[in-house]
């Protein structure tokens, strides 16, 4: 897990100034989520770049990561491309949804570079960009989504039936970032992997789905 430098949320400081410097603190934002602490992973983090207009993003999407954005487009509000780093998946997947939304309403693109790694609700955090790039060797897996029935039961999402409401929001959701077949990618992430296995989406995959967008010109 590569290192960050420390989080310096404080911004009071900084109110009355009349001009922003090119470059200055806060620069990274982590979601502060009792969760993530809980497992010991890491929450995601937005780390601002030099050049004011992207951010890398590595961590796990939990409760606190819609605070956490919103912190940091407040504070640099010319954020027009996150690159998605290793986003292995989602503790909050309300959270994640809303905070995927709240990203394509703003315009915001997203991109994965070679070395990238997002899965299960990381992937669908990528999806939020309104322009999209999965440049070749980075790795986009999908799989089932699980719910304890609270017996103490785990059920998966393909064990759900089909008319059930709790697949409904992922279709919408799929639907809104314009995949080029919404319905028919939720059924496949749903069969292609149970939710302790991983399905790595292969090229033609990436591109029937219409995962990439061919407008992206970062």
């Amino acid at each position: 897990m590569k290192s960050l430098l420390p989080v310096f949320m404080s911004v009071v400081a900084l109110a009355g100034c009349q001009s922003r410097p090119e470059y200055q603190k806060p620069y990274v934002f982590q979601s502060d989520c009792a969760e993530a602490r809980e497992a010991s992973v890491m929450p995601l983090t937005f780390v601002v770049d030099k050049n004011l207009s992207q951010a890398s993003v590595n961590g796990e999407i939990c409760s606190g990561s819609y605070q956490a954005f919103q912190s940091m487009t407040e504070f640099y509000p010319d954020i027009k491309l996150l690159r998605l780093q290793n986003v292995p998946g989602s503790l909050d997947d309300e959270t994640n949804l809303r905070l995927a939304t709240k990203i394509h309403d703003m315009g915001i693109s997203t991109q994965l570079e070679s070395d990238s790694k997002v899965e299960s609700g990381g992937t669908d955090l990528f999806l939020s960009g309104v322009e999209r790039k999965v440049e070749q060797g980075a790795k986009v897996g999908v799989h089932s989504w699980a719910r304890d029935d609270g017996n103490g039961k785990i059920v998966e999402g393909a064990d759900v039936p089909a008319e059930a409401p709790q697949h409904q929001k992922y279709i919408d959701y799929y639907h809104k970032v314009e995949l080029s077949k919404p319905e028919e990618f939720y059924w496949f992430t749903i069969y292609s992997a149970s939710s302790d296995d991983m399905h790595y989406l292969s090229q033609d995959e990436l591109k029937y789905f219409g995962v990439n967008t061919p407008t992206f010109a970062f």
